[in-house]
Parts: C-alpha cells; structure tokens; sequence
C-alpha cells in the first residue's frame, strides 16, 4: 500500500512496485485514509510519506496501522532531520528510504521487511506456545509438588519420633527435594517471562537499587562481615523491574560466594557514556577458572557444587536475557579463590 499525497510521486512509486510484480492498494494521500485503508485490506507493506495531506502525518499514521493491525511499515521521504528521525523511531518502522531512492533499494526494503515480519510472526506464535507450555510446567509439576510437601510435613510433625535415625533423614532430604524442585519450576517460569516481558523504559538508579540490595542482604545475615560500596550516581535508561531483578541477582551472586571469607567484599561502580552507563560488581569470593566463564549464563551450569554454594544456575542465565533485552553486554572476569567481576553495559536509548 502506497501513502503518498503527491500525485505524480505516487503513481511513480506505484508503477515501480508493480514492475517488480507487487499488487498495489491506494495510492492514498492522506494519514486518515491510510489507516482506513489499512484495516480493510491488510496489506503486507506499507510505504508512507512522513508529511501528509490531513490532519495527521505518517508517523502518527504508521503507528496506527502498526499498532492496530501488525502491518510493516517503511518511511519513504526527504526528511532525514534529528526529530523527525527521533518521532519515526517511535513508530518503529521496518525501513527508512531517503527520496529519491533507487528502484533496488526499494525492493531490496520491502523484501526485508516482509521476512522481518514473517520471523517476528513466527516468534510470536512460539511465545504463544511458550506461555501455555509455562502454565503446563507451572500447574502439571506443581500439583505433585504440593502433595510431596504437604503429605512428608504430616509425616514429620506427627510421626517424626517413630521413624529411626535413617529414616527421619530421608524424611527430610523428601522435604528438601521438593522445595529444591518448586524454586527451580519458579526460576524456570521467571526466567521465560524475563525473555517476553515487554519494556517500560524510564530513567533507572542502578547505584540506589544496588545499595538497597545490599542493605538487605546486611539485614537478612547479621552473622555476615561484608565490606561494601556502590557509586553513586550510576543512571541507566531501561526497564527498572527487569534491570531490578538483573541486579538483585548479581549483587545476591556475590553475597553468596563471598559467604565462605571470614570479610567479604563486593564493590558496585561504573562509568556514564552520555546516556550510557557501564557498570560491574566485583567481589572477592570463590572465583572461578577465567576458560570456563562462558558457563556462567548457560541455564542450569553450575561451576560449584551445590554442597559448596546452594543454587540452581538460573540466576546469571535470567541476567543475561535482561542485559540482551536491552541490546546491552555482559561478561564476566574470574581467578578461582581470588573473585569475580560481572561486567554490564547498557546501551544510550532515547
């Protein structure tokens, strides 16, 4: 569909796309036609003008139609100014093709954009599929969970003293076994809704988040002698309930591999790039082998035993799809019994 208020610039674009063997809807002239349009053919592209005829432009009119219908649209105008670039990235268009463009070009977009769009269909049906699967997992796996629980507490809290040494022992590894088990399904679940969750950008204090996390973890463990310190002023621009749980799960990470030094240490800093922020945390725990430092973020790899250091993997793996939802990078630098340092870089986002 061609969205085009001048009408020889219209019919050029048209003939064009009609000799590369694509039927054309419109051309309309105006944003209101255009989203109307839209809705009664659903085409499979839209090519939009920016500045239109009407009383409201492409760009108000693009995110409409994507908004409404999950049409692709791509931008083909004159106008390659800062704002205009900074409002047509709200609508998030499939492509931008300054005018005049070449024949090539345009077909070259519009073939891309169409298998964009097919992928991102395709993606969206697996997540579909994910979420009945996550409510299977969470409702099939919890049933049995449930009954395990509730069944050995009756067993230990009325026949606990007429079961012998052994068995009261596996009594209690029954017990164990299944909170083990229901944490894990609840990682596994939070980790799948971490991947799809959509993102609430706003200005984030990665510095306050990491102080309050520490605090608390000062609270929880008394017991505990950790010397910390966060810089202040660390702001990053994302999601604050996505970038809250990457940083409890880091700051919570080097909480309990420095569980084993009679002081622990962990140091939050970092440095801003214009609206940017490259951020770590650094500890002086367990470590771990710098050649085995692309385990960390694989679900369920575990570098430490879990005698040595309870856990399940999930957790670095979850922090990871966090980092990645916000086309950021993480990495991690480790000496085994000398400490680790995960490194978090967050990209300047409008």
């Amino acid at each position: 569909m061609v969205v085009e208020d001048e009408a020889i610039v219209a019919e050029s674009i048209a003939s064009k796309l009609r000799k590369f063997g694509y039927d054309v809807a419109g051309p309309v002239p105006t944003g209101e036609e255009a989203v109307k349009l839209a809705g009664e053919v659903r085409p499979d592209v839209v090519l939009m003008d920016i500045h239109l005829a009407g009383t409201i432009d492409g760009i108000d009119a693009a995110g409409s139609i994507s908004g409404s219908y999950r049409i692709p649209v791509i931008f083909l105008t004159a106008y390659a100014d800062d704002q205009t670039l900074e409002r047509a990235k709200e609508a998030k268009p499939f492509g931008y093709l300054i005018k005049p463009f070449r024949e090539r070009d345009l077909h070259a977009t519009i073939r891309m954009a169409q298998e964009r769009s097919r992928l991102e269909a395709e993606l969206e049906a697996a997540n579909h599929e994910l979420d009945s699967f996550s409510y299977s997992v969470s409702h099939d796996l919890r049933a049995p969970l449930i009954a395990i629980d509730g069944f050995s507490r009756i067993l230990e809290e009325s026949y606990m003293s007429y079961l012998p040494a052994d068995g009261q022992d596996c009594l209690q590894r029954i017990r164990q076994a299944a909170t083990n088990m229901d944490k894990l399904v609840n990682d596994f679940l939070r980790l799948s809704r971490v991947t799809r969750a959509s993102l609430v950008m706003e200005t984030v204090d990665i510095s306050i988040m990491a102080t309050e996390a520490l605090e608390n973890l000062s609270h929880e463990h008394p017991d505990r002698s950790v010397r910390w310190t966060v810089v202040p002023g660390l702001v990053a621009v994302g999601d604050k309930g996505l970038l809250l749980i990457a940083v409890q799960n880091l700051i919570s990470n080097a909480w309990k591999y420095t569980g084993k030094r009679s002081e622990g240490s962990i140091e939050v800093g970092g440095t801003m790039r214009g609206r940017g922020l490259t951020f770590y945390v650094k500890d002086n725990g367990a470590g771990f082998p710098p050649e085995k430092a692309n385990l960390l973020f694989v679900p369920l790899q575990r570098l430490h035993s879990q005698e040595e250091f309870p856990g399940n993997g999930i957790g670095l793996a979850t922090v990871q799809r966090i980092v990645f939802r916000h086309g950021g990078k993480i990495w991690a630098e480790g000496v085994p019994d000398s400490g680790a340092t995960f490194w978090i870089t967050l990209p300047e986002l409008g």
